[in-house]
């Protein structure tokens, strides 16, 4: 007798005419074998011995587990491989490792969020403009909310205005103090102080 896989007890058998000692779950004291090389002996062709096996595809066989578990049930012994696998079960050693806590119990860490950089100061004016409600497209250039772009130019430390876009129609007016330009919704005054340009007032 030898043990394959998991220990699961093998028997010795052999053709009572001579050759070669296969291996099966169980020699049946009647009725045919099956043996792990595939071979079926009938009954009264075969007797049990106690010598090992040396049918090298039952001995490969031996290792197969899958090829034993079908052996097994093949000739009805599923019963004997099942104690067998009962009896592994009790002799392991069980299992005592702490299980996590759920993802849900845990404590979830806080997120801070990214600090963000302070907004860019505007200031109320700028030389000859006065910013409100215009926005800032790049160095000296603004735009109003109708789309009105004001280029500013920079005269030493003072900024004054230097140019005036607007796809619409612009409307020029003489006044006692010099010229009033309209252009959407921007003013462009003039006075004897300079000139000052704004969103048109309500």
């Amino acid at each position: 007798m030898i043990y394959g896989v998991h220990q699961i007890k093998l028997e010795s058998v052999r053709r009572k005419s001579g050759g070669r000692i296969h291996l099966t779950p169980r020699v049946p004291r009647s009725g045919p074998v099956t043996t792990l090389c595939g071979q079926i002996l009938p009954d009264g062709s075969f007797t049990a011995v106690d010598t090992e096996a040396d049918c090298a595809n039952c001995i490969r066989r031996s290792k197969d587990q899958a090829r034993i578990s079908g052996a097994f049930f093949e000739q009805e012994e599923g019963s004997e491989l099942l104690r067998l696998s009962l009896e592994q079960a009790r002799e392991r050693k069980p299992n005592l490792r702490v299980l996590p806590q759920p993802a849900a119990s845990r404590e979830k860490p806080v997120v801070w969020p990214a600090a963000k950089p302070p907004p860019e100061t505007i200031p109320e004016t700028l030389g000859e403009l006065v910013t409100r409600g215009f926005k800032p497209s790049g160095e000296g250039v603004w735009r109003s909310p109708q789309g009105v772009i004001v280029r500013m130019r920079k005269h030493g430390k003072e900024w004054r205005f230097a140019e005036l876009v607007f796809e619409g129609s612009v409307l020029a007016t003489r006044t006692e103090s010099g010229l009033k330009i309209k252009a959407g919704d921007v003013e462009v005054t003039q006075s004897d102080d300079g000139v000052e340009v704004h969103l048109k007032r309500n």
